[in-house]
């Protein structure tokens, strides 16, 4: 078979077993192919796989030349060639950050982020960890200026960013809140309210950003006492107000603490009437922008007493 035969029939492969011996007959063809070699390391045990990320190093440069000497810009979704890049950068990219290799895995993910321009792949997410890892706080802040793409775990990075070099309280808080309204069920996972699934066979795509986001945010946001009290207040009040909190426990607490600081009264006139909008019919996403809302108008006030 001749190499866009292996290829036309790697793309209709559907076993592991059928993609690792496509992989090896691309091998055999051309020892330095980058689509074998991303074919037989995805097929790879974890164990085996780490061992063996010199073959997506050698993948990178060799597709790297390919992608570059184009005249026209790739089209990831219409290129084969653009696909394999930017797959082989995302998988080396986050095997790397796993093993504690940051700091090359940090040249990967801005090699990736600059090159997935329109957010097809999970770039920002291993460019903002890595960043967030290496302490690069006001390299963060410049980057999402810089950004064309806003990104949940991004907006999250920016957040503690800001906790981290010291910026005003309001505009930290108006940071958290921000990227909490991204994606509101991200929080509860990550300050282990929701505890994260034993398995995700079940979630949808959405469900599954949520989980991924979460997975790559909870060690940074609970790295210090500092930022998981910073990102708890929000969330637990987000939470009360929107009946995402199933412990009666954790529920009468939190009652207890607002009667305490005297916001109790208001706090049920407000989950009364996120209520009556979901009773109402009312869009989620509304009832979520609403109730962040006056979580941030309730925190905010709270602080000023």
């Amino acid at each position: 078979m001749t190499k866009e035969e292996l290829l036309a029939k790697l793309d209709e492969a559907e076993t592991n077993e059928e993609i690792a011996e496509i992989g090896k007959e691309l091998l055999t063809l051309d020892p330095e192919s980058p689509y074998g070699k991303l074919a037989v390391w995805e097929t790879m045990e974890y164990e085996e796989a780490m061992e063996n990320l010199g073959m997506l190093r050698e993948a990178i440069d060799k597709i790297r030349a390919v992608v570059e000497a184009r005249e026209l810009p790739a089209l990831v979704d219409d290129d084969r060639d653009a696909l394999v890049y930017a797959t082989v950068m995302m998988n080396l990219g986050f095997s790397l950050l796993s093993e504690g290799e940051t700091e090359e895995a940090y040249e990967i993910a801005k090699e990736l982020a600059n090159f997935d321009d329109e957010g097809a792949f999970e770039s920002r997410t291993l460019l903002y960890r890595c960043m967030l890892d290496l302490e690069l706080y006001g390299e963060i802040i410049d980057a999402l200026e810089a950004d064309p793409i806003e990104s949940v775990v991004g907006e999250h990075a920016r957040a503690i960013a800001l906790l981290e070099t010291g910026a005003e309280h309001d505009e930290v808080f108006d940071a958290i809140n921000y990227a909490i309204s991204l994606s509101p069920n991200v929080p509860f996972f990550v300050v282990n309210i929701w505890d994260m699934p034993e398995s995700d066979e079940d979630a949808d795509d959405e469900e599954m950003d949520v989980l991924n986001d979460a997975a790559y945010l909870a060690e940074p946001w609970c790295a210090t006492d500092k930022r998981l009290a910073a990102l708890s207040a929000q969330t637990f009040l987000f939470g009360y107000l929107t009946d995402r909190l199933a412990d009666e426990k954790e529920m009468k607490v939190l009652r207890e603490g607002y009667e305490n600081a005297g916001i109790a009264d208001r706090i049920e006139a407000v989950r009364k009437h996120l209520k009556e909008m979901g009773e109402s019919g009312r869009d989620p996403e509304e009832i979520d922008a609403e109730a962040l809302s006056e979580t941030a108008n309730i925190l905010s006030e709270l602080e000023e007493e």
